[in-house]
């Protein structure tokens, strides 16, 4: 019963028609290893359907790779932005566990070393609707379209609309605990809603902590300048190393001077690797790991590498991903340090 249940489920998350409770459950059944010939057979069926087939630049099959690479041992869904064709659009799903990582690789070569299929075209009976809001839940890196990002703490979850997003403001609408990194945009004031409080900025980096069983909403600046107030007044200003504090209930505030690093060393937790060369790559990795770690080639620093470590990895695990993208390889040394060698990068 519980297979069918499942079955069902994948196929309503390959022809998007899945609703978000049905994706949670199917979330939770996920990380039954159960269950993963039954996802094998249908990557099998989809390649082999070649008018559905995506091809993928070089760029975009490498950060999917890297990001299965560095998967807890928990099962992923992955779901591949499916790209307008002249016939009917799929949503192209790859399903992988830390074990079946040479199955993604297949997958992989497959799919992005295939050319684009002449088919005629097709007549569309139906346009499929598509929501405007984008929903971001749990622990996770958000880039937005204006070059922004948003690191979000578990239990939390960010919302704006992409059909209106970057035209006069930049709007999100925030439940939990976030930290933003706002690119600057005098034209384009970046406003966070929390309930009834917003949080208005041009460009800097803040912390808001609003989480739904907590009495306040906290905004706390690490750079640059913030206005938190309401859709009548401004309650103040504040900038790096002030907080504000609003009660939910009544709207009452109190500003304080705090550490902004101490309020956001929830971040430490995560490791977060934004296109850094291996100089740099290594450093916070030597930083967060407490070990020393050196390049037994310099053109090792010129390669780069984009990846998240956002469930607390051990440092082995962290090592072996970014050796197999740089193409690497690591050791320990007698006392207990790390050499990195390879060919590296020109």
């Amino acid at each position: 019963m519980q297979q069918k249940v499942f079955e069902e489920l994948f196929e309503r998350y390959l022809q998007n028609t899945i609703t978000e409770v049905e994706k949670q459950q199917l979330m939770e059944l996920v990380k039954n290893e159960d269950y993963e010939e039954f996802v094998k057979e249908k990557i099998a069926l989809l390649l082999e359907e070649k008018e559905n087939i995506v091809v993928l630049d070089k760029q975009k099959s490498d950060a999917i790779l890297t990001y299965i690479l560095a998967a807890t041992p928990e099962t992923k869904v992955i779901a591949m932005d499916s790209r307008e064709k002249r016939h009917k659009q799929l949503v192209r799903v790859l399903w992988a566990t830390a074990a079946s990582v040479a199955l993604f690789l297949l997958v992989r070569n497959t799919i992005f070393t295939t050319k684009n299929i002449d088919t005629a075209p097709t007549k569309v009976e139906q346009v499929e609707t598509v929501d405007p809001i984008l929903a971001f839940t749990g622990k996770q890196l958000i880039h937005l379209p204006d070059g922004s990002t948003i690191l979000l703490n578990e239990n939390s979850s960010i919302q704006y609309d992409q059909t209106t997003f970057n035209d006069k403001t930049r709007e999100v609408r925030l439940y939990g605990e976030a930290y933003f990194d706002i690119k600057h945009n005098k034209s384009k004031p970046f406003i966070v809603h929390t309930g009834k409080v917003h949080t208005k900025v041009l460009g800097t980096a803040f912390n808001i902590n609003a989480y739904k069983n907590a009495q306040n909403i906290e905004v706390t600046v690490t750079r640059g300048k913030v206005q938190v107030g309401d859709a009548e007044k401004v309650y103040a200003i504040i900038t790096p190393n002030q907080q504000i504090r609003v009660n939910k209930n009544t709207l009452a505030y109190q500003q304080n001077i705090v550490d902004a690093e101490e309020i956001v060393k929830w971040k430490s937790n995560y490791l977060i690797l934004e296109n850094n060369n291996m100089e740099e790559a290594i450093a916070q990795i030597s930083d967060k790991y407490k070990v020393t770690i050196t390049l037994g080639n310099e053109n090792i620093k010129n390669c780069s590498i984009t990846a998240s470590f956002l469930n607390e990895e051990n440092l082995d695990h962290v090592l072996k991903v970014i050796c197999s993208v740089t193409e690497t390889n690591y050791h320990y040394t007698e006392n207990g340090s790390i050499v990195i060698e390879g060919k590296g990068c020109e």
